[in-house]
């Protein structure tokens, strides 16, 4: 039976049915991107910024109403501007015979407004990332893209910056370009008990998943996953409930999955799930590597893994030669066992997107 939980991925805009506990955080961000050109969200890593975006913001607008253009750095961010905006430009019926190569940023807002007759939202999540992975050029040319944007008469283009707090001091020299960077920003906090309760509570409702003793179900469910200090991730949360649900599943009752303090209690703390989880499946794409005549194929998919992770625990893009370029020497694989081995990573739901 197919998990009906999240896992890693965040939700988007067609999961709005289950997006609980973030209606005056939904609410706020609206207001705050309705204020200004320039809006900076932040907060810590799994209180569900990019869920917060894509699904609790997007569906404060009617599609009429906005333009979204999502834009993660990959290789360079500058260059995924660019990349993403003629994607844009080449889905729409009076540019798509067009050569938009050589077309300013400001040039190519302008035809997407003619268009659509939609403001444009640039959004840039895990910004961040320019600066575990970026060169400063790379930044100071990001900066002073986005000051020319909003200095430019209208573009009719709004921005959404949203970053992990603790770097929100790397932003001094772009406030030094752009100076009013700060002065519409919102912090993400972390879920307050009560909203834990309803995310699990109406999550679970919302599965069809039935539950025996609800209070006490859902609080052992939020104890195996809160950590001392750090309170509980989002993502982890999801994880856990996929998790229970697989263990739930061992038992139907009919073709009812039904949680219980009892199978909570079976499939234990937080950092005990994780690892089996990973364990199981590192295990199977260990086998069907074999399978398709990899040698030595014992702990190859985890480092495969642990080269999309930046020193910093940010995953990051890499081509397939890129990967193999990271592997020890001793690992001889094609570009296309990698292909296989990220796509598994896809299937189990650890990788969103291959190219």
């Amino acid at each position: 039976m197919n998990s009906p939980f999240k896992f890693l991925e965040p939700y988007g805009k067609n999961d709005f049915a289950f997006f609980y506990g973030r209606d005056k955080e939904t609410a706020q961000l609206y207001n705050a991107v309705h204020a200004s050109d320039l809006t900076l969200l932040y907060g810590g890593s799994g209180t569900g910024k990019t869920s917060l975006i894509n699904c609790g913001l997007a569906n404060k607008f009617y599609d009429t109403d906005w333009l979204p253009i999502f834009i993660r750095r990959r290789d360079n961010l500058n260059q995924s501007i660019k990349e993403a905006l003629d994607k844009t430009l080449a889905e729409s019926p009076e540019t798509m015979n067009e050569d938009n190569s050589t077309l300013t940023i400001e040039r190519k807002l302008n035809l997407l407004y003619l268009d659509y007759f939609k403001t444009i939202y640039l959004i840039f999540d895990q910004f961040e990332e320019i600066f575990i992975l970026g060169t400063q050029a790379e930044q100071q040319l990001f900066y002073e893209t986005v000051d020319k944007l909003l200095k430019t008469k209208g573009l009719h283009v709004k921005i959404l910056i949203s970053i992990r707090e603790e770097w929100i001091a790397y932003l001094n020299d772009f406030e030094k370009v752009v100076p009013f960077l700060f002065d519409n920003r919102m912090r993400v906090e972390k879920m307050t008990a009560d909203n834990l309760f309803q995310v699990v509570a109406g999550t679970l409702h919302h599965a069809g998943v039935e539950v025996e003793d609800l209070d006490d179900t859902v609080e052992a469910i939020l104890d195996n996953i809160r950590v001392k200090k750090e309170g509980i991730e989002l993502t982890n949360l999801q994880v856990y409930l996929d998790r229970v649900f697989r263990k739930a599943s061992e038992n139907l009752v009919g073709d009812k999955v039904i949680f219980t303090p009892s199978v909570v209690q079976q499939v234990g703390k937080m950092e005990n799930v994780v690892s089996e989880f990973l364990d199981e499946e590192l295990n199977k794409i260990e086998t069907k590597m074999a399978s398709r005549g990899v040698k030595n194929t014992k702990g190859l998919p985890l480092e495969i893994l642990f080269s999309l992770v930046s020193d910093d625990g940010t995953k990051q893009a890499l081509a397939a030669q890129d990967i193999i370029e990271n592997l020890p020497p001793n690992r001889r694989l094609s570009p296309e066992d990698v292909l296989f081995c990220l796509n598994e990573f896809k299937n189990i739901r650890i990788l969103k997107d291959v190219e």
